[in-house]
């Protein structure tokens, strides 16, 4: 779930100083640096030539000017060169054809306020468009907002019903956060045992938060 409720959890990429690559310029899936998939390459941001990336993007873009795909990887190089601006404008024009991914980036864009005027409102309306299409890290996104009440009218119910989607796709985050949510019992009937299931799940993928919860629930 979003940032902001003291237990609940969100992404962070963490990166393994011991491992090295030689310098990163391409622009495929990991090489334009998508944080879901950086840490699971090791890749360190010292062995990332971003205008390099940038500049292979945008010959990708010029060689496939209609393949959101590609200009959502200009959007990405630009978002790790911290040019919050050209990236709004790329993940935009490749939400607008439809890309999940495009569309859950631009609601972070929004909902961060980075390259574009802060909102909730379209923050949530653009993670909703992309969890509709099965994207995990829009539902999980969306469940927060419903949490928290930002952008939507607070739900909890609603909460637990997109980060159960994401849950079930096997992301870790989710599993935490639904596991939270049967803990406190907020729009659900409070629920140990199915919290510990949760918990369990994520512990498994190695959650250390998760596993804590476990150790103290299960104690």
């Amino acid at each position: 779930m979003s940032s902001g409720h003291a237990d609940v959890q969100t992404y962070t990429p963490t990166h393994d100083k011991n491992h090295t690559h030689t310098k990163i310029q391409g622009c495929d899936k990991i090489e334009a640096y998508d944080d879901y998939l950086l840490e699971e390459s090791n890749i360190l941001e010292a062995n990332i030539d971003t205008q390099g990336i940038i500049d292979a993007c945008q010959y990708a873009v010029s060689e496939n000017p209609n393949n959101p795909y590609d200009i959502y990887q200009l959007a990405q190089a630009y978002y790790n060169h911290k040019d919050y601006a050209q990236a709004y404008d790329y993940y935009r024009q490749a939400a607008e054809d439809g890309y999940a991914p495009a569309e859950q980036s631009l609601g972070k864009l929004y909902r961060m306020g980075r390259g574009v005027v802060q909102s909730d409102a379209e923050a949530a309306k653009w993670f909703l468009k992309a969890a509709k299409q099965g994207d995990v890290h829009a539902q999980s996104d969306l469940g927060g907002m419903y949490y928290q009440g930002r952008g939507v009218v607070q739900s909890h119910e609603q909460a637990l019903k997109w980060t159960s989607l994401a849950a079930e796709q096997g992301d870790s985050y989710a599993q935490y956060n639904v596991g939270l949510i049967y803990e406190t019992g907020r729009g659900v009937t409070q629920s140990y045992e199915k919290a510990i299931e949760w918990y369990q799940k994520s512990a498994d993928q190695g959650n250390t938060s998760a596993q804590s919860k476990l150790d103290y629930l299960q104690r």
